[in-house]
């Protein structure tokens, strides 16, 4: 009896987060397919860069929610009856998924710094550096930990030798986060004392998704490896929804022109 209570449990925070999180994920990609699809039709006279750069992005996302499907189907069809196969790696089509959600946090976050740029922070050329040296680390970190994934056999040896690495991946995820989001949000304060009501509305509405985005998010902690690669998917699509929202700033730009607050 304890072993099968002793399953279970190990069942519900392995394939049991892996079936939750890929459930809501597909949701959220649903959302975003709906965002991208109003951002190419509200706004078709944006520049070639940021289009490409949507496009890009839900790309991204459509790939990672195949390698999502192909990792659930994995787990639950091919290995079925067979709960064993939990401690052997993670399949590499979920594998191939995270490197996909390490290039797409890179990029929205990426974009974020850009707005920091554009804002005209003090200092900004030494913030943006720092912030692109950040970003290139929790690139290279998270690919690496991927790649070198697809060649091991068991879970629990690669855990043990290489989860400090995952560890570093999210503290310096989180650190960026943590930056972009004081600084955008001090920023954002900063201008919106001298702009008209409707314009301190809207930028109230920027401050507040800066916040949610960036660290909300981070206060979320997972016991194990497996919660941790299973949360991966979520906090991705949460990127992309506030990197979609902030394109809709077209009344946004509109006040600020009329308000005498500079272009966002």
């Amino acid at each position: 009896m304890d072993g099968n209570v002793l399953s279970a449990s190990t069942l519900d925070i392995t394939l049991g987060a892996l079936q939750i999180g890929v459930l809501i994920s597909y949701l959220l990609f649903g959302v975003t397919t709906t965002q991208t699809y109003i951002y190419f039709q509200r706004f078709p006279y944006d520049s070639r860069n940021l289009k490409a750069l949507v496009a890009f992005v839900w790309v991204c996302e459509f790939g990672h929610a195949i390698c999502l499907a192909h990792g659930l189907y994995t787990y639950t069809i091919t290995n079925y009856g067979n709960p064993e196969r939990l401690a052997l790696a993670f399949p590499k089509s979920l594998l191939v998924g995270t490197v996909l959600s390490t290039v797409i946090a890179t990029v929205v976050q990426g974009f974020f710094a850009s707005r920091i740029y554009i804002l005209r922070v003090p200092m900004r050329l030494y913030i943006c550096l720092v912030i692109s040296v950040l970003l290139f680390f929790r690139l290279l970190s998270g690919s690496t930990v991927s790649i070198i994934g697809m060649g091991v056999t068991f879970l629990a040896p690669f855990e043990k030798q290489w989860g400090w690495m995952v560890t570093v991946t999210w503290s310096i995820s989180a650190a960026t986060d943590f930056m972009i989001a004081a600084i955008l949000t001090v920023s954002l304060r900063n201008r919106s004392k001298a702009v008209c009501g409707r314009t301190m509305a809207l930028v109230d509405k920027l401050i507040a998704w800066t916040i949610e985005t960036a660290l909300l998010t981070r206060f979320i902690c997972f016991p194990n490896l497996y919660l941790i690669f299973m949360s991966s998917p979520l906090k991705r699509r949460k990127y992309c929804h506030v990197k979609l929202l902030s394109y809709h700033e077209e009344q946004l730009h509109l006040a600020c022109d009329t308000c005498g607050l500079c272009a966002m």
